[in-house]
């Protein structure tokens, strides 16, 4: 190998490093974004922040991995709303939920599904994408998808 190709295989190393370097686990809350969104959310009052999260990951064009993993996270709202909590939700979540009136968040669950088989489905979903890349870890992130949109319903 000559020093160009070292470079290069240093520098595609560090892109697929960096890529992933935000999530640690693939559930729905293991990763900076959907713990920024959850630190906001906390922050705030009533469904506004969940419904935009939500409609984001339905706006046409590529679909963002900051923005998929906010959408799976507010889906993970919606859910605890209607009593089916995933066991990765955050406590400063269920507790801000408490708070919520749970019926009016609960009716965002067709759109926070929509939002999910999005996100997990494509097209265009850079977060699954970047999963898929990861060929051991997709079917756990996949399952976390698939057992969130049964709680939606």
């Amino acid at each position: 190998m000559n020093r160009r190709d070292l470079i290069l295989l240093a520098a595609a190393s560090a892109l697929v490093s960096q890529a992933q370097a935000g999530a640690w686990e693939s559930d729905s809350f293991s990763n900076d974004d959907a713990m920024d969104w959850a630190s906001q959310c906390v922050g705030s009052r009533g469904s506004k922040r969940i419904s935009a999260a939500l409609n984001a990951a339905l706006a046409d064009g590529y679909l963002e991995s900051p923005e998929c993993s906010m959408a799976v996270a507010a889906a993970e709202v919606v859910a605890a709303s209607k009593g089916r909590p995933s066991k990765f939700l955050p406590k400063e979540l269920s507790s801000w939920l408490e708070q919520q009136q749970k019926a009016e968040i609960a009716m965002l669950a067709p759109v926070a599904a929509k939002a999910v088989l999005r996100v997990m489905n494509g097209p265009k979903s850079e977060l699954r994408e970047l999963w898929q890349e990861n060929k051991k870890e997709f079917p756990g992130w996949s399952g976390h998808m698939q057992s969130l949109i049964a709680r939606l319903k």
